[in-house]
């Protein structure tokens, strides 16, 4: 797959790889156990391109190429299911706030997010809106100088740790549905976890807005545009989540591969009876066909094609391999992939949320299915 990527690619890919292979991986275990999150490591990881890579160098990010990014996606997926979820989010910041922020709030809130001093969520899943985006129910209603937020947001990443984050809520006066900042150090609401079965180390919060006032100014874009604004980034959302998978299928494969040389039954190692070498065939044969949707989606973006379809189907490809590739890994691995000091058992879990943010499979089908026939199944 090499001969695909230009030697400048190849060597941020090795170098990122190295990095978090010496730096990260050793810290994961105890994290994962604790639930807990080194955010004080996000910085020097900005350094390769995360976050800072999403936003143009004239709003102090580095305007990187599309495969630049998904090429950081796949070694943090590779590394820590809940670091490449930590860094999803704080991109989707990044780039929502470069787009649509005004000199103000990016003085505010994305500076010294793109310098690891600030942190923060994305809200727009409710009880009953998730892929249905345009039945939200939480409100903005403006009174005076303030907006006044009234509603719950479910599943929201990180949402405890993060000191700021983006809601959106429908404007009663309009009907439309706009973006707001809101700010942990001005504005009062509540945030609850929900334990959860992967990505250990990440919190999925409730988050209850009750009369919860902030600033007018912290109205982020054009009132009405909210939806359109979280859209924006789509594509790199369902890239991201597409090219993590790669990274954590290509861990199920290095794993397979090491169990089955070290194994031994009936007095030899495993890797020489031709039922495991088909699992880990399998494991391989998955790793390297998402690879391949996943490096095209980013190619059309980097050719200036809209990329629709191609960062669709590879959400959709690249998120199911990965949980046939997690279960094969295990398989592998037998009793010993059930044990929580196993790795496998951690990429189990993880695969399991591939096939359901950014939009889950069945969606993604939809999409497709509207493009190849002209028919949209939705409404």
């Amino acid at each position: 797959m090499d001969v695909l990527l230009s030697e400048d690619e190849r060597l941020l890919r090795d170098s990122v790889r190295s990095y978090l292979d010496a730096k990260i991986a050793p810290i994961v275990t105890e994290h994962e156990r604790a639930r807990t999150f080194p955010w004080h490591r996000l910085a020097e990881l900005y350094e390769f391109g995360y976050v800072r890579g999403v936003v143009p160098e004239a709003d102090g990010g580095d305007g990187a190429s599309h495969m630049v990014l998904a090429l950081l996606m796949q070694e943090a997926g590779r590394c820590w299911g809940s670091l490449r979820t930590t860094l999803n989010v704080q991109s989707m910041l990044a780039r929502v706030l470069s787009t649509a922020g005004t000199p103000e709030q990016k003085e505010r809130f994305l500076r010294p997010l793109l310098a690891g001093q600030r942190f923060g969520w994305f809200a727009l899943t409710e009880p009953d809106a998730g892929s249905d985006a345009g039945a939200l129910r939480t409100t903005a209603r403006r009174d005076g100088d303030d907006y006044v937020i009234n509603g719950r947001k479910l599943y929201i990443t990180n949402a405890l740790a993060g000191d700021f984050g983006v809601v959106l809520a429908r404007v009663p006066d309009t009907g439309e549905v706009s973006a707001f900042l809101v700010d942990r150090a001005e504005s009062e609401y509540q945030a609850y976890d929900i334990p959860h079965m992967p990505l250990r180390a990440t919190t999925s919060c409730e988050l209850v807005f009750d009369q919860t006032r902030i600033p007018a100014a912290n109205l982020l874009g054009e009132l009405g545009r909210g939806l359109a604004l979280a859209m924006s980034g789509v594509n790199l959302g369902r890239l991201n989540m597409a090219m993590g998978a790669v990274g954590l299928s290509q861990a199920c494969l290095e794993a397979c591969v090491d169990f089955a040389r070290t194994r031994e039954q009936f007095g030899r190692p495993i890797a020489g009876f031709q039922l495991v070498q088909e699992m880990v065939v399998q494991v391989a044969t998955l790793t390297e066909t998402a690879r391949l949707l996943g490096y095209q989606a980013a190619r059309t973006l980097d050719a200036g094609l809209p990329g629709r379809y191609e960062c669709s189907m590879a959400k959709y490809y690249c998120g199911e391999a990965v949980g046939q590739a997690a279960t094969l890994a295990l398989q592998v691995h037998g009793g010993a992939g059930l044990m929580e000091e196993s790795p496998v058992e951690r990429y189990f879990r993880d695969a399991r949320e591939a096939t359901i943010p950014e939009g889950t499979s069945q969606i993604q089908i939809l999409h497709l299915g509207k493009h190849l026939l002209g028919v949209s199944a939705l409404r």
